[in-house]
């Protein structure tokens, strides 16, 4: 039986042990996965650990995201692009550090029927995740992506880094770019259980018709963003889905099977409140 884990500070709280155990149970694989503190100071040693046979891997959670890169022997290509990793797997005392979000964020996307290839995109954050985004469909063949964040530099450097990227400002930016979108990302944490709103959402309105409106928050499940969206009859995604497809590639990461994911939604569809 393999050892994994998911690792962070605070962690208890983490619905990843929910979501790995169910695919476990489906798949059958050889593995057992739970919750295992690591704080900033105690990472290097746990690194170290997992390298000498501790554990095949773990899944990675904040604060250790990005502090994790520098002591890995190997990051994939988005990783190293986000500079950070959420997946961490453990062959031959080699540790290997990969990022998942992007390519969940698409298979997420794909599951609601949503191409990217040319489409304009309004994403708001330019954190990790917000980078995880862009980077995915930049590499999916977006159009243009227009970057929004309180700190307009932050937002200017990530744009850089991409081609079609562009910056929206202030209010009346939002609505501009909002109305020539066919998708709207929220990767930040505005809206999340413990932290601050929105302090105004009437860029929604100039959304059109056919938008969606894809909110990274998963707690709680129906953001005032998702709500304001659902309210003006907008598609709406919300971050639970891309908390189990990017689960999904990670547990592929660790284990080398597929699991099905229709019939994983169908196992959590109760214990996670799936609609």
């Amino acid at each position: 039986m393999r050892q994994l884990y998911v690792i962070g500070d605070p962690v208890a709280h983490s619905l990843s042990p929910l979501i790995q155990r169910a695919m476990i149970r489906q798949t059958g694989a050889a593995y057992r996965y739970d919750v295992r503190t690591v704080r900033p100071d105690e990472l290097a040693d746990f690194v170290a650990w997992a390298r000498d046979g501790g554990c095949a891997g773990c899944n990675v959670t904040m604060p250790l995201k990005e502090a994790i890169v520098p002591l890995l022997d190997e990051v994939d290509g988005t990783a190293a692009a986000c500079g950070a990793v959420n997946t961490v797997c453990i062959r031959a005392g080699r540790a290997m550090g990969h990022n998942t979000d992007g390519d969940g964020l698409l298979d997420s996307l794909a599951g609601q029927g949503f191409d990217p290839r040319g489409a304009r995109v309004l994403l708001l954050g330019a954190g990790g995740a917000a980078t995880a985004v862009c980077h995915a469909l930049t590499q999916a063949g977006a159009a243009r992506i227009a970057v929004c964040n309180r700190s307009v530099l932050r937002a200017e450097t990530l744009a850089a880094r991409y081609p079609g990227c562009a910056v929206a400002g202030g209010l009346g930016d939002l609505a501009r770019y909002a109305a020539d979108s066919e998708l709207v990302v929220n990767a930040t944490s505005l809206g999340m259980a413990g932290c601050a709103g929105f302090d105004d959402l009437s860029f929604l309105w100039a959304a059109p018709g056919s938008a969606t409106v894809y909110d990274l928050v998963y707690h709680p499940r129906q953001t005032a963003l998702l709500a304001a969206a659902d309210g003006l009859g907008l598609r709406t995604v919300g971050g639970i889905d891309l908390l189990i497809r990017q689960a999904v590639r990670a547990f592929a990461l660790f284990t080398g099977v597929e699991p099905d994911t229709e019939a994983l939604y169908a196992a959590l569809r109760e214990p996670l409140g799936l609609e």
